[in-house]
C-alpha cells in the first residue's frame, strides 16, 4: 500500500507541475562537437545537490510553509520527502538519481531530462552520447531523468533505471534504442494509419498487433539474458521506478527553472543549446 501511495503522489505531483511547464516543443538542431575533455576543476556550487550518494538530504521544492509545519506537527505527522517515501525500496537511490555513465561520486555531473514524447529527446541524447566520449568517467557522471506527456514513457525510463544497476554497460545503448524506437513507431503509425496515437500503454507503442512493445523487445537483447520467468517482475518494477524518477524530474525542473524538455543541466547550469561541444565545455 505504501508503494502505491508513493507512486500516486509522485504521478500526481509530476502531472500537475510538468503539464503546466511543457505545453509545447522546441526544435533543436544538433551540432557536432565533443572535442574537449572535462578537467579536474572543482564543480560549481549547483552540482550534486540531488545526488543521494553525496548528500545526506536533498532539495525539496514542495517544502511546507511555516503554518503548514505547525499544522502537520499538531497532527503528529512530519513533512514528506521522496527520500523517506522511497527509502523502503532496495534501489531507491538509483531511482532518484540513475547514473548511466561515470562514477556516482565524481565531482562533475550532467543531468539529462528527457520527455520520451518529445521527438527532440533523441537528438539531445545523441549529443550527450557524443560528449561522453571525451569525458573521463572518474571526473563526471551522467544521470538521466524521465518525464513523458504520454504515460508509456514511465515504463521506458524504469527499464533504464533497472539496467543502470543490473546491467550498467547496457543502460546507455538501451536509451539509444528506446528513444529511436519511440520516434520510429510514431512515424510508422503516421504512414500506415494516417496519424500516431498517444502512447498510454505499451501496446499503443506498436505498429502491428504482432509487435512486441518497445521495452519488452529490448529484454531479448540483454546480456546475460533475463530468464522469462523474471520478465513480468522486471516489467512491474519499470512502472514503479519510473514514477519515483518522474517525481525527481519535476523537482529538477522546479529547482533549476527548466522551461522545456528535453534539457541538459551541467554542474547546476541549464544549457541553452546542448550540443556535444557545449556539454563538454561546460565541465571545464
Amino acid at each position: 500500500m505504501k508503494t502505491a501511495l508513493c507512486n500516486g503522489i509522485a504521478a500526481l505531483a509530476c502531472t500537475a507541475l510538468l503539464s503546466g511547464c511543457f505545453g509545447g516543443e522546441t526544435a533543436r538542431v544538433p551540432v557536432d562537437g565533443g572535442n574537449g575533455a572535462a578537467t579536474s576543476a572543482p564543480a560549481q556550487p549547483g552540482a550534486n545537490l540531488f545526488n543521494p550518494w553525496m548528500r545526506a538530504s536533498l532539495p525539496n521544492t514542495r517544502e511546507l510553509s511555516a503554518d503548514g509545519r505547525v499544522m502537520v506537527g499538531g497532527m503528529g505527522g512530519s513533512a514528506q520527502s521522496i527520500q523517506r517515501e522511497a527509502a523502503h525500496r532496495a534501489h531507491w537511490k538509483e531511482e532518484l538519481y540513475p547514473v548511466v555513465y561515470g562514477d556516482k561520486q565524481a565531482p562533475h555531473e550532467i543531468l539529462v531530462l528527457l520527455d520520451f514524447a518529445a521527438p527532440d529527446s533523441e537528438k539531445i541524447w545523441e549529443e550527450v552520447r557524443k560528449a561522453a566520449r571525451s569525458i573521463p568517467a572518474d571526473q563526471a557522471k551522467i544521470a538521466v531523468f524521465g518525464h513523458s506527456r504520454e504515460n508509456y514513457g514511465t515504463d521506458l525510463m524504469g527499464l533504464a533505471i533497472w539496467l543502470s544497476y543490473s546491467r550498467p554497460a547496457q543502460a546507455m545503448p538501451y536509451l539509444d534504442y528506446a528513444l529511436q524506437s519511440w520516434n520510429a513507431v510514431k512515424a510508422a503509425q503516421r504512414k500506415t494509419r494516417g496519424a500516431a496515437v498517444p502512447f498510454k500503454t505499451e501496446y499503443d507503442a506498436t505498429v502491428k498487433a504482432s509487435d512486441f512493445p518497445i521495452h519488452y523487445n529490448y529484454l531479448s537483447r540483454l546480456n546475460p539474458p533475463l530468464p522469462a520467468a523474471q520478465q513480468p517482475d522486471v516489467a512491474r518494477y519499470c512502472y514503479d521506478a519510473g514514477n519515483v524518477n518522474m517525481y525527481q524530474a519535476s523537482q529538477l525542473v522546479s529547482y533549476y527553472g527548466v522551461r522545456s524538455l528535453p534539457a541538459v543541466i551541467v554542474d547546476g547550469r541549464v544549457l541553452d543549446d546542448p550540443d556535444a561541444g557545449e556539454i563538454a565545455a561546460a565541465l571545464r
